[in-house]
């Protein structure tokens, strides 16, 4: 089992244990492996290991078409998985992704950034399409059902957990789940973790770095 940092509804966040199948490494804890490939490798996100298959995800988008990670090959993946009440996480990790995909320019067409959405109960297709778009019209949003999601957390090896946080209401409550955002490169392997809080700039230039490796 590995440690995976997870974020709380008050943005606080703790360390969560994973099965090693995924194996997602806290910041820092993996050196580098990837220095050994003698490619340019990211300063600011966490390498996964030697890089792993990421569980393929397959969900209804708001217009019934299918969204399936398998069929993004050929095309990298920045993977995160949060929800539309996030108040803290979410809202600020996809407005600093959002931004370094404008600093990218028309290298940023290399990847898509996709949304999963860990909360079934309120989250619905339309609902997340709309919220990660509301950040950049090319973001992706999903909506896995309870029995999907519960395939994605297995496959993918976490767990979220719902919490009342003070100053919430009876009928509110918060989601606590997987704080990074997983990049895919174009042949489907999870390769790095960032950190919620890296500063756009930081992920322009890794993002630039990943996009020109082969």
């Amino acid at each position: 089992w590995h440690a995976i940092s997870v974020t709380r509804a008050g943005g606080t966040t703790f360390n969560m244990m994973t099965p090693t199948h995924i194996r997602l490494p806290l910041a820092g804890a993996v050196l580098c492996v990837v220095a050994a490939c003698a490619k340019p490798a990211p300063q600011h996100g966490t390498p996964v290991g030697d890089g792993l298959p990421a569980p393929n995800i397959r969900v209804l988008d708001s217009r019934d078409s299918t969204f399936d990670l398998s069929a993004q090959k050929g095309r990298a993946v920045l993977l995160f998985f949060g929800y539309t009440h996030c108040p803290d996480v979410c809202p600020t990790t996809l407005t600093d992704f959002a931004s370094a995909r404008r600093k990218l320019g028309r290298k940023a067409d290399s990847f898509r950034f996709v949304f999963v959405s860990v909360d079934p109960a309120r989250d619905t297709p339309a609902v997340v399409e709309q919220y990660a778009r509301h950040f950049d019209s090319t973001f992706v949003g999903l909506a896995p059902t309870t029995a999907q999601l519960d395939s994605i957390k297995g496959a993918w090896g976490f767990a979220v957990m719902q919490e009342q946080m003070p100053g919430m209401k009876p009928s509110e409550y918060g989601v606590a789940h997987p704080a990074g955002v997983f990049f895919l490169d174009r042949a489907g392997i999870v390769r790095f973790v960032f950190r919620p809080g890296t500063n756009p700039d930081d992920l322009t230039a890794d993002l630039k770095l990943l996009m020109s490796a082969k």
